[in-house]
């Protein structure tokens, strides 16, 4: 037996464990059981501290029922940031920022106002949502930080119940030499420093959920026939293993990586490039979806304002700039913009507060030389030197505070940048 909880934390389904001997429920939990499992064989109570996938500790604590019979056992699991939440609050007293950081995780993306804002947004999810339906592979390709995880997450979300596992796989963070058994699992003794209990693999843990294959581009080429084989047959043999295992998943994968040039260059393998890219997806970064900016910033500002005594507001100059700047680092990096603005202001944040490199973005000179993000490239050579030299006058009087101050920095008279700062771009 198990309940709801301990459910959740090992990120299990009832049907799947409901009457199965507690060896099967070790094995397919989502943390790492090694240590419990020696703890049971040894027939003694103990505690042990585990983790998950993610790096999340927990504490399972191991009690014999009857002492002498080791066939009925209690494990009971805390969740340890849970508990050291618990713990602070009640050495505060305070209830005020009750579970704030799981709020900061429940803050997902609001797609259904995002949508009505882009219809390229719209037109983006649309067609994932048809593909999940269908059962087609989906692959995601934009810049990084454009938000291809979460809208990965959204369509997860959409056809499978919460329950159902999404297994997040960073691609480019597993070392080659692992790739292998992290991806696939090992059986005991498969080699030298293999867990006891053997492992399951991050594909087997996704079984009836997503799996989703971040940076993709970094799988080595010696592990992408294997994955291709997977993809073909939907099954796995882990490291060691005599036979494979059928699994249930849905396979979406994102990258930032030209991965039809790396097909050609050999890079990458042709035929496990045409399995993942079944609906291939462009998502679009942040400066060319404007219309999603406003939004974002109100929702960033709600984030960050949950952990902040005072609210943090922003004039309509500084909120103008971060509208027409052209954030190369994407929505990660207006979030990031956001903190910043919240560390570096009190209640109310200025122009004077932003970065130095949203002042003297290219993007804002060019929007405020006339016309919503207007193209200068085809100006001549006048006009693109006027632009850019209002632009640092701009952003050293932004910095400084005053034009008189904004001239000594910039090493001239005071005259002359009242001039230029008055005259019509």
């Amino acid at each position: 037996f198990a309940n709801s909880a301990a459910l959740r934390m090992n990120e299990l389904q009832r049907e799947d464990v409901l009457g199965a001997p507690l060896t099967e429920f070790l094995e397919k939990s989502a943390i790492d059981c090694a240590d419990i499992s020696d703890a049971l064989n040894s027939g003694r109570k103990a505690e042990t501290v585990s983790q998950n996938r993610q790096g999340k500790p927990f504490l399972t604590s191991i009690r014999s029922l009857r002492p002498g019979n080791g066939s009925n056992v209690m494990i009971v699991q805390r969740d340890l940031e849970v508990f050291d939440h618990d713990r602070r609050r009640a050495s505060t007293g305070s209830a005020d920022n009750t579970f704030r950081f799981l709020n900061e995780r429940n803050l997902r993306p609001d797609f259904d106002r995002q949508r009505a804002l882009s219809e390229a947004l719209d037109a983006i999810l649309d067609h994932g949502e048809k593909a999940m339906l269908q059962g087609a592979r989906v692959l995601l390709l934009g810049e990084s930080g454009a938000g291809k995880t979460e809208i990965a997450r959204y369509l997860n979300d959409f056809l499978n119940e919460k329950t159902a596992p999404f297994v997040h796989v960073n691609c480019g963070a597993i070392p080659d030499s692992l790739f292998e058994s992290e991806m696939f699992g090992y059986e005991r003794g498969a080699f030298t420093g293999a867990l006891q209990s053997g492992k399951k693999g991050l594909i087997e843990t996704a079984d009836g959920g997503t799996l989703f294959l971040d940076e993709v581009a970094e799988i080595p080429l010696t592990v992408q026939a294997k994955l291709l084989k997977f993809l073909e047959d939907g099954t796995v043999q882990r490291v060691g293993a005599g036979k494979s295992t059928n699994v249930r998943v849905r396979v979406i994968s994102a990258t930032n990586r030209p991965l039809d040039e790396m097909v050609e260059t050999g890079l990458f393998r042709r035929d496990l490039f045409y399995r993942l890219a079944v609906i291939s997806l462009n998502v679009q970064p942040l400066r060319q979806t404007p219309e999603l900016v406003d939004h974002l910033i109100g929702r960033f500002l709600q984030l960050t304002n949950q952990r902040r005594s005072t609210r943090l507001k922003l004039t309509d100059d500084c909120r103008s700039r971060l509208q027409r700047y052209s954030f190369p680092g994407n929505i990660r990096e207006l979030h990031n913009l956001v903190q910043h603005l919240s560390v570096v202001a009190d209640s109310l944040a200025d122009v004077r507060h932003l970065p130095e490199k949203v002042l003297l973005d290219h993007t804002v000179a060019r929007s405020e030389a006339g016309g919503e993000f207007s193209d200068l490239e085809d100006a001549g050579l006048k006009a693109q030197v006027k632009v850019y030299e209002r632009q640092l006058i701009d952003g050293a009087i932004a910095r400084h505070g005053s034009k008189r101050k904004a001239a000594e920095a910039l090493g001239v008279d005071i005259g002359t940048v009242v001039r230029k700062t008055q005259s019509k771009h």
